[in-house]
C-alpha cells in the first residue's frame, strides 16, 4: 500500500470517527431535552376591588392603558360608606382607595402597570370585595408550560435549569426554571413549570413578549450520561466559535 493510499485511508477513518462521534452527541443532546406540550407568557397581575358596595359613577382607565401608583381608576358611590363616614367608630382607610365625605371611593392602582381588563361599568352595581379591574405589574413576564415527562426524566428537571423559549416567529429567548408544580397521570408527570428570564419584557421582539403570547419552552434535562462531560465541552466550544 502506498503511502497516499494510506493517508487517504487514515482521513476517511477520520472523517467516519468525526461523523459518528458528532451524531452520538446530538442525540445525546436530544435526549436530554424535551418540548412543552403548551406554554404561553404571563404577568403577574393583581385584582382591584372595592370594600365597599354602591354603583360606578366615574372610570378613569381603559382596558390597554398604562397606569402609575396612585392613579385613579374608578369612583363609586356609597351608600354603605357615607353612613360609616358620619359614624366616629369607623375610619375607612386604605391604600387601594381614597374617599370623600359625599360619600364617594375612588378605587386607585397600588401598583405600576397596564390595566388588562375592567369588569364594572359606569351606572353598574358592585358588591364589597368584588374584582372590578385587573392589572398586570410592570417588570419581565414569566412562562408558565406544561410537560409530561416519566419519572426518570422528571427527576433530571432542575430549579434554576437551563430553557429555551421560542417565540411563534422563531426567535428564542434563554430563561431558567423558577418553580416545578407536578401531579402524576397514568405514571407520567404532569409538571407545569414557571420559566422567568430578564429578556422578557413587554414589548420587545416584535412586540411578540406580551401576556397571553403562545410560545414553545425548550427544558434542558439534567445530562447524568457517560458523555455529560465531554458534551458540554463541545457545546461550549461551538458557543465560544459562534455556531
Amino acid at each position: 500500500m502506498t503511502w497516499g493510499n494510506r493517508f487517504r485511508l487514515l482521513g476517511g477513518l477520520m472523517l467516519v470517527l468525526a461523523v459518528v462521534a458528532g451524531a452520538t452527541l446530538v442525540l445525546n443532546q436530544r435526549e436530554n431535552q424535551v418540548a412543552s406540550g403548551s406554554a404561553s407568557l404571563n404577568a403577574i397581575s393583581y385584582s382591584v376591588g372595592s370594600d365597599y358596595s354602591g354603583s360606578v359613577i366615574a372610570a378613569s382607565v381603559n382596558a390597554g392603558d398604562p397606569v402609575k401608583k396612585g392613579d385613579p381608576l374608578m369612583t363609586i358611590q356609597s351608600a354603605t360608606l357615607l353612613r360609616d363616614l358620619s359614624s366616629p367608630k369607623t375610619s375607612p382607610v386604605s391604600t387601594a382607595y381614597t374617599t370623600s365625605t359625599d360619600g364617594t371611593l375612588t378605587l386607585t392602582a397600588t401598583e405600576p402597570g397596564i390595566v388588562s381588563s375592567v369588569k364594572a361599568q359606569v351606572g353598574g352595581l358592585v358588591g364589597a370585595g368584588q374584582p372590578l379591574a385587573t392589572i398586570d405589574r410592570t417588570g419581565p413576564l414569566f412562562v408558565l408550560a406544561k410537560f409530561r415527562v416519566d419519572s426518570y426524566d422528571f427527576a433530571r428537571i432542575e430549579k434554576n435549569g437551563r430553557v429555551e423559549i421560542v417565540l411563534p416567529n422563531h426567535q428564542r429567548i434563554s430563561g431558567i426554571v423558577s418553580d416545578v408544580k407536578v401531579q402524576t397521570v397514568g405514571g407520567e408527570a404532569d409538571a407545569e413549570i414557571k420559566v422567568t428570564s430578564k429578556d422578557l419584557i413587554a414589548g420587545r421582539n416584535d412586540g411578540l413578549v406580551e401576556p397571553g403570547t403562545p410560545v414553545t419552552a425548550i427544558l434542558h434535562l439534567r445530562d447524568d450520561g457517560p458523555l455529560a462531560g465531554v458534551k458540554d465541552s463541545f457545546f461550549s466550544l461551538l458557543e465560544q466559535i459562534g455556531i
